[in-house]
């Protein structure tokens, strides 16, 4: 089955790469009105060959919808923020040449369309009609769960739809879904099914707000209090989840924009409304959003809901900033299901082991398998981290004080971490990929007695990161090319892509020269050379990364 995914943000994104896990799909395609975003899965999907194949020309940036909509698609997921943008790309204009280009006018006949979006029941029924005219399926099937359960391919799906469409989506809901509930009464009903999940949701949501707000005003810790609602009747999901995030001192983080609970809740205000069954608490959790979109708060995380209460009542319900000191070696960290962890120093972490070691630098192999996960721990000296993974990496990464978030690393790439210059970084790390994880963590200790004023300038040498404390460089040699190069500082080699390798330092009379096998993940830390030639023997392209310490 070949498959498109039009939305790649934090949802879409995470469906689409759980397609691409499944044996049961070929190919996968991206579509985004984000060029990063489309480019950045189609390298993935190509990486482990589930593109489509076909070169795709970009127009402003951006990919027309009729180059991942083909004749060879079978299905299409639609992962968008509401349902004006997904009646657009089913029925709209999507810019082009064409003016009808949308999914209506671009699928072939017999293909499915799979609707995820929170929308309106009402809006569901009429676009099953409209595509069931021309021969397209349909499935209602809204989602629920997050960014991190749709990586997962865990989510929550609630499907309706006639019997032979819900049988043909079967691939796609088994592949992204880990409960999966079939809605009897045809499509608009799975989203009938949210609707009334969403009112319980807004509602917990605004009420976790009133409740930490009024203890924040009767003087009680809130923190406590918290705690003790989580181990007693009154717990519910979200308290728990967003309760956590309103007492936490961190504006910068968006798990779930306050504006997309505006829609949602609208949608159960106007459904209830159609229906004559009244709704006052939703409609109250409604006014509330409303208001903490007036106070600003419409594009930060809806748990900023809280902000309302706080001007209201004059209390601020958010903790004071951790110190430095909570996130020490030995210390406890608590999660938000109530189990505790020892941080341990990153060397005693078993997934980290100690390579190499000395005054200027400890080198670190991390090697775990699919699905693991390390212990917490903690990283407090500036370091270079590289990845390599053949295929790229996915990853969760649970940063304390922060909710987990997805990340993705390319083969090769290189990242530098300034836990020493700034911030400690305490978290623990669930490989997501298929395959191995490795990746090399340098620390960047201490500057050398010789350093070098001016970057290096040389043949097959290409610099590809500058820090305060060290430059990166690239080697390149194809089979049987060689490079003469005076290295003059203290560095540490990182082996990308193996082979054999020759290296002679001196002259005619009195040199010295030797062969090394050298394979992916080798290191070695050298120091000052001048006159050296480096040949690649082998039958194959040699890539190796020259940390030079500053």
């Amino acid at each position: 089955m070949n498959v498109t995914v039009i939305g790649l943000g934090a949802m879409g994104g995470g469906i689409a790469r759980a397609l691409l896990r499944s044996n049961e799909i070929n190919t996968v395609t991206g579509y985004d009105l984000s060029y990063d975003l489309t480019r950045k899965f189609r390298e993935e999907a190509s990486a482990i060959g589930k593109s489509d194949g076909d070169e795709i020309e970009v127009c402003d940036t951006t990919y027309p919808l009729n180059q991942a909509i083909t004749q060879k698609i079978d299905a299409v997921v639609v992962a968008l923020v509401n349902e004006s943008q997904c009646n657009q790309i089913c029925f709209g204009d999507t810019g082009g040449t064409d003016s009808s280009m949308n999914l209506k006018s671009l699928l072939r006949s017999g293909s499915c369309v799979i609707v995820c979006s929170t929308v309106s029941a009402s809006w569901c029924r009429s676009a099953h009609a409209q595509f069931s005219k021309i021969n397209i399926k349909f499935v209602d099937c809204p989602m629920s769960g997050g960014p991190i359960r749709a990586l997962k391919g865990e989510l929550t799906l609630m499907a309706a739809g006639e019997e032979d469409d819900l049988a043909f989506a079967k691939p796609i809901l088994a592949a992204t879904g880990k409960e999966i509930h079939i809605i009897p009464g045809g499509p608009g009903m799975g989203s009938t099914v949210k609707m009334v999940h969403q009112l319980l949701a807004g509602v917990h949501i605004v009420v976790a707000a009133e409740a930490l707000a009024l203890a924040a005003k009767a003087g009680l810790d809130v923190k406590q209090m918290y705690d003790i609602v989580n181990g007693a009747a009154g717990a519910s999901w979200m308290f728990r989840d967003r309760g956590q995030r309103m007492i936490d001192n961190d504006d910068e983080r968006v798990m779930s924009a306050l504006s997309i609970f505006i829609k949602d809740m609208d949608i159960v205000y106007s459904e209830a409304k159609r229906l004559k069954s009244p709704i006052p608490v939703a409609a109250a959790a409604l006014q509330q959003f409303i208001a903490g979109a007036s106070l600003g708060c419409g594009s930060e995380d809806d748990s900023h809901v809280i902000r309302v209460y706080e001007k209201l009542s004059g209390v601020t319900v958010q903790k004071p900033v951790k110190t430095k000191e909570d996130h020490v070696p030995g210390s406890i960290w608590r999660f938000e299901d109530g189990t505790e962890e020892q941080i341990l120093e990153v060397g005693q972490e078993p997934r980290h082991a100690t390579i190499l070691s000395n005054e200027y630098t400890r080198v670190l192999k991390v090697s775990m398998c699919s699905k693991d996960t390390t212990c917490a721990h903690r990283h407090e000296e500036d370091s270079l981290y590289f990845f390599l993974v053949p295929n790229g990496l996915s990853v969760i990464n649970h940063v304390k004080g922060s909710q987990p978030k997805c990340d993705c690393m390319e083969f090769g790439e290189v990242r530098y971490g300034t836990h020493r210059s700034q911030n400690p970084l305490v978290h623990k790390i669930t490989n997501m990929s298929n395959t191995d994880m490795l990746c090399i963590d340098a620390e960047v200790l201490k500057s050398p007695p010789i350093i070098s004023p001016i970057p290096l300038v040389a043949m097959h040498h290409l610099l590809i990161k500058v820090r305060d404390k060290c430059r990166v460089y690239r080697l390149t040699l194809e089979p049987g090319e060689s490079v003469s190069v005076s290295y003059l500082f203290f560095h540490l080699t990182v082996v990308l892509c193996g082979g054999k390798i020759k290296t002679e330092i001196g002259s005619d009379k009195h040199s010295m020269s030797w062969e090394s096998d050298m394979t992916i993940g080798d290191i070695e830390w050298k120091t000052p050379s001048v006159g050296l030639k480096i040949t690649n023997t082998g039958q194959t392209v040699f890539e190796q990364y020259i940390a030079e310490w500053c």
